[in-house]
């Protein structure tokens, strides 16, 4: 058995997976969606240098991509 993951696009396809499980061909897995982590786990992690660096890293590759021409 092979476990696949199926961005739905329609209520029709819906209803297509439905009549497979039905005819036992598919099981659907509903998945409760998961919470928001609670980004407060994360408050220090990082010194302020390091967060400072990390921010102009992130700026400089923004820059590059905007300077991209594809």
């Amino acid at each position: 058995m092979e476990i696949i993951q199926v961005e739905i696009k329609n209520k029709n396809a819906m209803a297509i997976l439905k009549g497979m499980e039905r005819a036992f061909m598919i099981r659907l897995i509903r998945r409760k969606k998961s919470e928001p982590k609670d980004l407060t786990k994360l408050k220090g992690v990082f010194s302020h240098e390091e967060a400072m660096g990390l921010t102009g890293l992130v700026n400089a590759s923004r820059s590059e991509w905007n300077q991209r021409t594809i």
